[in-house]
């Protein structure tokens, strides 16, 4: 997002208040959405170098915070180090900074999807997730019967989508490998801001969910369903998060765990 950057610093956003900007024009309340979003957030790092500027204390909790995020991605072996093919172009990377509400210092390291090339690095990138209105009718329904609802989110959800593309990165800044500073890294599962991250894992969640002999609805592609007679129970997908309901709390909870453990 480096060359974006610099393009905001250019944006003219006018003084003028939100109805006098709607008569002037679309685009003057585009520019000042954008960059109110482009601002670094007070406390929090916009890019890596800045960590050096924080306080030794603070240094180091986002250091672990970088580290704990390059674990991850190891240990569900996401990349494999190797020397970059003479026509491939490696995709670029950035690290983003975040402080949770319970304080936690995270760091997400996220590709930057905007450089890659489409027929190369990706083709499809649609997933689909459930409709709202269809999670405010069964919220209801399951109000209405008194079932069982719990949410579910999949920690580092879309490292868990395995790749069909050959996609190359760039190591990432603060962590390249010093006896192999000019190899990338062959991703072979999604990296969060890949273009087609949100579909690799929604394929690896509809297989684990199809091994739970859930059924995926006809009418609506973010909702499975189960049933037995134990009882009934829907997944409801949105993206990396679930929402869970159920007619028997047993089932739920056992499917629940079968599910995270799958």
């Amino acid at each position: 997002m480096d060359e974006d950057e610099n393009e905001m610093e250019d944006v003219v956003v006018p003084n003028e208040d939100v109805d006098t900007m709607m008569m002037l024009g679309k685009h003057y309340i585009l520019n000042y959405i954008m960059k109110q979003a482009a601002k670094p957030l007070k406390g929090i790092p916009y890019h890596y170098k800045d960590v050096k500027n924080y306080p030794m204390e603070e240094q180091k909790k986002w250091e672990q915070a970088c580290k704990e995020e390059i674990k991850s991605i190891e240990d569900r072996n996401v990349w494999t180090l190797v020397d970059c093919p003479p026509d491939r172009k490696p995709v670029k990377c950035r690290w983003v900074f975040a402080k949770k509400s319970d304080g936690r210092f995270k760091a997400r390291l996220v590709a930057k999807g905007f450089s890659q090339i489409y027929g190369e690095d990706y083709d499809e990138t649609f997933s689909p997730v459930t409709r709202f209105e269809t999670v405010r009718l069964l919220l209801a329904y399951a109000c209405r019967n008194d079932w069982e609802i719990e949410s579910l989110d999949v920690k580092t959800a879309f490292l868990y989508g395995r790749l069909d593309e050959e996609i190359y990165m760039e190591q990432p800044e603060g962590f390249k490998v010093p006896s192999s500073s000019n190899k990338v890294y062959r991703l072979l599962r999604a990296l969060y801001g890949l273009k087609q991250a949100a579909l690799a894992w929604n394929k690896e969640l509809h297989k684990s969910l199809l091994k739970l002999n859930f059924k995926r609805s006809k009418s609506d592609p973010g909702v499975y369903i189960f049933q037995d007679k134990s009882g009934i129970m829907l997944f409801i997908v949105y993206v990396d998060d679930g929402l869970l309901m159920s007619n028997s709390a047993k089932l739920l909870k056992k499917k629940k765990t079968t599910f995270l453990n799958v």
